[in-house]
C-alpha cells in the first residue's frame, strides 16, 4: 500500500468515526448519510435545486451555515452517496485539509460514512458476500460496495471504469497501459483472481483477489 493510499484510508476511518460521534448515531446501525448530515449540520442543511445548476452536488455556505445542495430527481441512492460525499468535504474544510486529491478523499470519507466497518462487518456475517444484497442493505452503489470491500477486508482490488481506475486493498503490481489492464482479467483465474462486472453503469468491472 503506498503512503498516500495508507494516509487516506486512515483519514477516511477517522472522519467517519469523528462524524458518527459528532451525530450521536451508533456506526453498527447507520441510518443513512441524510440522516446523519442533518445531525451533524442541522435539519435545514439541504436545499433542493434545479438539476441544470449543479453536476449532482455541491457544498455551499449560507451566512456561515454549511448548506448541500441537492439536484432535484436524485434517487434514493444518489441521495445517500451525495450527502456523504458533501458531509465529508466538509469535514474536511473544518480540519484545514490541504493534502492531495481532496476530492477523492472526501469520496473516501463518503464510503465509510455510507458503509461503517463495524456496520460491514455484522452484514456480511448475516447475509454473506453478495456484493448486490450488501448493496441494496446500505443503500449504495455495487461500485462503492466493491470498494469497501478491499477497505475492510484488505484484499487488493481495482475498480476500473470507462475513465478511470481505482485500487484499494493490499499491494499488486497494477499495470499501467490498457493493453496490460486487457492482459490481466484475461488471465485473471489463472493468478488467483476474480473479475466481476458491475451493474450500477456501464463499462465498469472489478478485479480483485480471491
Amino acid at each position: 500500500m503506498r503512503n498516500d493510499e495508507r494516509t487516506h484510508a486512515l483519514i477516511a476511518e477517522r472522519a467517519a468515526e469523528d462524524l458518527y460521534r459528532a451525530a450521536r448515531i451508533c456506526p453498527e446501525n447507520p441510518r443513512g448519510a441524510t440522516a446523519l448530515a442533518k445531525a451533524v449540520l442541522g435539519k435545514r442543511c439541504f436545499r433542493i435545486v434545479p438539476r441544470a445548476s449543479i453536476p449532482r452536488s455541491a457544498l455551499v455556505w449560507d451566512n456561515r451555515q454549511p448548506v448541500i445542495q441537492l439536484c432535484a430527481g436524485l434517487s434514493s441512492r444518489e441521495l445517500n452517496h451525495c450527502a456523504a460525499h458533501e458531509l465529508g468535504e466538509w469535514h474536511l474544510r473544518m480540519h484545514n485539509y490541504h493534502g492531495p486529491e481532496p476530492e477523492e478523499l472526501a469520496s473516501r470519507i463518503a464510503a465509510s460514512l455510507c458503509v461503517p466497518s463495524k456496520a460491514f462487518f455484522a452484514a456480511r456475517a448475516a447475509l454473506g458476500d453478495n456484493l448486490r444484497v450488501l448493496s441494496q442493505a446500505f443503500g449504495v452503489s455495487e461500485s462503492l460496495m466493491a470498494l469497501r470491500f478491499a477497505e475492510c477486508l484488505g484484499s487488493a482490488t481495482a475498480l476500473i471504469t470507462p475513465t478511470r481506475v481505482r485500487t484499494r486493498g493490499a499491494p499488486w503490481a497494477w499495470p499501467s497501459s490498457p493493453e496490460a489492464w486487457r492482459e490481466l482479467m484475461r488471465r485473471a483465474p489463472n493468478d488467483g483472481m476474480h473479475v466481476r462486472r458491475l451493474r450500477d453503469a456501464r463499462g465498469r468491472v472489478v478485479i480483485c483477489q480471491r
